[in-house]
Order: structure tokens, then sequence, then C-alpha cells
């Protein structure tokens, strides 16, 4: 690895252990450590959790890679249960891969931000035990994150809110009220490959400076740049979707009464079927057994797709802009089968 260190305006270029040294926060002060990892043994089980996926440490980094067979992001998880508090850690991206650095609480999901090499992006994860939940976008960046060369994050908490900087140039500041809980865990979570370095976990106080420094980023948001999501329609589209999802759900009486219908189908499902919320070779096979031969499976799948179908009308004609993301994504698959078909020949 290289030893020098060069900062340039969006990013940090230098050796993991180079870029140990401690990120000053602005939302909280910081108090007691509670984690300093610099992965210079072997993975310490006592710490940390795999949940999937590969993990190892290889030169003082922690390795994670996600396997295909696994069908999900490899993850690793560590105890980190404060409301306010802060960590820090270096990252290095492999390629064109994706990290998500999350928070847990005991209800499951909290919160999570995406990490790209050209965007950062502050999530409030979705109650997955309610169908009329979501996961709003509370903060976002385009961002450019050099692939295979170390950079450091650090995100602050404080009841409902979070603040994340990179490489101290890049940040994200976003609230929620589902945000002001107390934590279970810390998570790492990688699609594709991706090493970590110096994690540092500490609890904290406010910081009463808080307001000034918060007033400086805010003047600062409107001249970030934005995320070119264009090439990939996917992307793009449930960006558009969740943000319409949001003003809706805030705004619009009519629009909260289509969820709650669709909720209302989606329960009265998983409350006849527990297997519709059940994943793997099983449940997809009986899945598939009852849309073929139970009538009263149908009839409330027919249901939930109605009540599906109905609400994303509402949102398209309100929100036309998510309309044109989703043509745009349904004929991207189109021409992706199109293709495929063809291979095939």
């Amino acid at each position: 690895m290289n030893n020098m260190i060069t900062l340039s305006v969006s990013l940090l270029v230098g050796t993991a252990a180079a870029l140990a040294g401690d990120v000053q926060p602005l939302m909280v002060q910081r108090g007691a450590c509670l984690l300093d990892e610099s992965f210079s043994g072997s993975l310490d089980t006592n710490k940390w959790k795999v949940a999937i996926g590969g993990w190892t440490i290889e030169n003082g980094a922690l390795i994670g890679a996600e396997r295909p067979e696994d069908h999900h992001a490899a993850v690793i998880k560590t105890p980190f249960a404060c409301i306010t508090g802060v960590a820090q850690f270096s990252f290095m991206i492999k390629g064109d891969s994706r990290i998500h650095f999350g928070l847990n609480d005991a209800g499951g999901h909290n919160s999570y931000i995406q990490i790209r090499p050209n965007s950062l992006v502050m999530y409030k994860n979705a109650d997955r035990k309610d169908p009329r939940s979501y996961s709003p976008i509370l903060d976002e960046t385009g961002a450019t994150l050099a692939p295979d060369i170390w950079h450091t994050m650090i995100v602050e908490l404080n009841g409902e809110e979070m603040l994340a900087r990179v490489d101290d140039t890049i940040f994200l500041c976003g609230s929620h009220p589902g945000i002001n809980k107390e934590k279970t865990d810390l998570l790492f979570a990688v699609i594709g490959a991706a090493q970590f370095d110096n994690v540092k976990l500490w609890s904290a106080t406010p910081s009463p400076s808080w307001p000034a420094e918060k007033a400086k980023l805010f003047v600062r948001q409107t001249a970030r740049p934005a995320i070119d999501r264009s090439g990939n329609p996917q992307d793009a589209y449930m960006a558009a979707e969740v943000k319409a999802r949001d003003r809706l759900m805030k705004s619009d009486e009519k629009f909260k009464s289509l969820v709650d219908v669709r909720g209302t189908a989606m329960e009265a499902l998983a409350k006849a079927f527990p297997v519709v919320n059940r994943k793997g070779p099983k449940a997809d096979a009986e899945k598939k057994r009852l849309a073929s031969e139970d009538a009263k499976y149908k009839q409330l799948m027919k249901d939930v797709q109605m009540a599906q179908k109905t609400e994303r009308d509402y949102l398209f004609i309100q929100a036309p802009e998510v309309k044109k993301d989703w043509d745009a994504f349904i004929a991207a698959n189109q021409a992706k089968a199109k293709a495929a078909a063809a291979a095939k020949k």
C-alpha cells in the first residue's frame, strides 16, 4: 500500500492505517470509546457476528464479499446500542460494488446509508411488519468515491437526527422520528466486494454548537451534485417512487386511504396463508401450488394485485415523473428479456 496521503476535493487517498486518525464530530461530543477495531489479528467473534457472505481478515483489513449462492448481500454485525453516538470507519469499494452502513433496533432494520462510487443515500428502513410502511430517502448526494482507494466515514446519531461525512467533505444530514430508538447493533452489508478497517464506536452527548454547524451544512446542501441515475432505470424509478410516496403520505388523504386498502388486503392474505411472507425453495413451491389449486388464495392474491394497481395508478396521476421512470424501467426489462431469449436460440 502507498504510505502517502493526498487530499483532493472529494477523496482521501492512502492506506487504511493512515486514515486511522479521528475525524471530529459536529453534531455531538464523543464520550466513552465502545470499540476500537483495527483487525490486526483474527476476526474476534465476541465482537463481530457474520450473518451471511464471505468475511475474512487479510493484511490488517476486514474483507467482505458477496457469494452468488447466497442470493443476498454479505452482512456482518457488531453491537452498538446508542441513541446518541458516533461510528467511524475506513472503507474501500472494490470496482462498482455497493456498501450499506446499517443500524438495527429491537424491531429489526432501523436505518442505513448506501455508499456507491457515484453517490451517498440515507434511508429510514420500512417496518417489515406493516405493509403500509415504506423506506423514505432522508438525504442524498452525488459523489466521487474512487474505487480501490481508502476513504473514511463518520456517522453521528442524536435522537432522530443522523449526520454522515465521507473524507470530511461529502455529507448527508437527515432526520426521522423512527431513528430515535435505542439501537442493538451496527452492520456492514456488501453487494460485490469491499474492505473495512479502523472501526471505532463511541457513546456521545449533544453538542451545543450543532445548531450553528447545521445551518452551515444546510447552506451547502443545495450546492451538492445530483445523483446521475440515467444509466440505471430500476434505481431511477425506485428513487422517484419513494420520493413521491413520501410526499403523498404526508399530504394526500386519498392516497393514504388507498395505501390502507392495499395494506389491509396484504394482511388478509398473510393471515390466511402465512407462507406468502416466507422465502426459499419450499415456500416458493407452496406458493406456486396455491396459485394453481386454491380458490381462496387466488381471490386474496387478486385483491392484493388490484389494490396495488389502484394505488400505483393514483400515484402516477399525482406524480407523472414517476410514470415516466416506470415506463423506462419496464422497457429496459423487456429489452433484457428479449435479448436473453435471442441468446438462447
